[in-house]
């Protein structure tokens, strides 16, 4: 396997791991609440007198939290996701750091979505590299 190819199968196992820890905390989250909500339910029906009013508010209480907590947490997931999503760049050669591993910006680009890429220059580069010649040739053609 070419050292682009395993660069690119570690950047989509690194994505499917982010993506599986996401959703495996909010679904610790529900479970939490709702063993929380067990609990209210099994300790109420095992300690006379049972108040059912009482174990309904208690348990709109705890649902009213958990979704308060669960929203908030998708949240900072979101933002998380959002801060991650931040580049580190070569300031000379515009490799990026994905991972600990350096690689190209366009197979960086190309791996997240349907682009393709084709190089071109700006003119303050073109000048900068090949302002002699640009300058040449234009002096030829008067």
């Amino acid at each position: 396997m070419t050292a682009m190819g395993h660069k690119e199968r570690q950047m989509k196992e690194t994505e499917l791991s982010k993506i599986q820890v996401q959703r495996r905390v909010i679904i610790w989250e529900v479970v939490g609440f709702l063993i929380i909500i067990l609990t209210c339910w099994v300790t109420e029906f095992f300690d006379p007198p049972f108040s059912f009013q009482q174990v309904i508010i208690e348990t709109v209480s705890i649902l009213l939290f958990g979704c308060i907590t669960i929203y908030l947490t998708w949240g900072l997931i979101r933002r998380l996701k959002y801060l991650e999503g931040f580049l580190v760049i070569c300031a000379s050669c515009k490799q990026v750091k994905v991972d600990d591993i350096w690689v190209s910006i366009e197979h960086v680009i190309s791996g997240k979505s349907d682009l393709l890429f084709s190089h071109g220059i700006c003119p303050e580069c073109a000048e900068r590299l090949y302002g002699n010649y640009l300058r040449k040739g234009e002096n030829s053609a008067k």
